[in-house]
C-alpha cells in the first residue's frame, strides 16, 4: 500500500502533487499541509495533528469535502508530519510520498530526514518529493536510484558512520566505503546509465537524487 502525506513546506507544483497523490492508495495531509492539498485540487482521505495551523475553520472545511480528521494535543512529543507517518503506518502503509517537505520553517528542513529514517526503521520506504529531486533515508540494506545519465546522487552518513557502502553504476563507484560523519566524500556523485545501486551494510545513508537539467 502506498499512502502521500502532505506536509506544510513550500507548495509544489500542482501537477507533480497530482501524480503522486494519484498513485496513492491513501492520502494524508499533516495540519496546515491540508491547504497545500486543497488548493492543487486533491481532498486528503485523512488530515492529522493538531490543527493550530490549519485552524477550525480550515478543519471544517476539509471534513465537509470529505476528509476524516486525527485531532491531537498542542502539547505532544511529536511534530505533526511524524504522527501523519505513524498514521499511514497503522493503515497499511509500505511506501510513502512526502510532498511538500521543504521550504516554510528552516527547522522542519532538518525534520525531514529524521522523518524518513522514522519511516524506514517502522519498514516503510519513504521518500521526500520536490520539484529539484528526492531524497530517502537507508539502512543496511540496498535500493536502486533509477534515473538518466549523468544525475546527481550523493550518498551522505546519516547517524554515525556508514560502512560497507558500494555505488554500483555510477561515474565513481565505491567498494566496501566507510562514510564518516564530518567527510563530503559522498557528495555528488553521477549515473553512469540509467540507474544506479546503492548499498550500505551497517549503518544509514541519506540518498539525495537530484535530476540531470532540472533546475536548482
Amino acid at each position: 500500500m502506498r499512502a502521500a502525506i502532505f506536509l506544510n513546506g513550500t507548495p509544489e507544483e500542482p501537477g507533480l502533487l497530482l501524480m503522486a497523490a494519484e498513485k496513492a492508495d491513501l492520502v494524508i495531509a499533516a495540519d496546515d499541509g491540508t491547504r497545500h492539498a486543497l488548493d492543487a485540487g486533491i481532498v486528503p482521505d485523512l488530515v492529522v495533528g493538531d490543527m493550530d495551523s490549519l485552524g477550525d475553520e480550515g478543519a471544517r472545511e476539509a471534513e465537509k469535502l470529505g476528509a476524516r480528521l486525527e485531532r491531537h494535543p498542542v502539547k505532544k512529543d511529536k511534530m505533526d508530519g511524524h504522527l501523519a507517518v505513524l498514521a499511514a503506518r497503522e493503515r497499511g502503509a509500505v511506501e510513502l510520498d512526502l510532498l511538500c517537505a521543504f521550504g516554510g520553517k528552516f527547522s522542519a528542513l532538518f525534520a525531514v530526514p529524521h522523518l524518513l529514517l522514522a519511516a524506514e526503521r517502522m519498514g516503510v520506504r519513504a521518500t521526500a518529493i520536490a520539484g529539484w529531486g528526492r531524497i530517502f533515508v537507508m539502512e543496511a540494506g540496498s535500493c536502486v536510484v533509477a534515473g538518466t545519465p549523468g544525475d546527481g546522487v550523493s550518498v551522505f552518513p546519516f547517524t554515525g558512520p556508514a560502512t560497507g557502502v558500494d555505488l554500483e553504476g555510477f561515474v565513481y563507484p565505491l567498494t566496501d566505503a566507510r562514510l564518516e560523519i564530518g567527510d563530503t566524500l559522498g557528495f555528488h556523485n553521477e549515473l553512469a546509465g540509467d540507474e544506479g545501486m546503492v548499498s550500505v551494510r551497517d549503518g544509514a545513508l541519506l540518498v539525495i537524487h537530484e535530476p540531470e537539467g532540472v533546475p536548482t
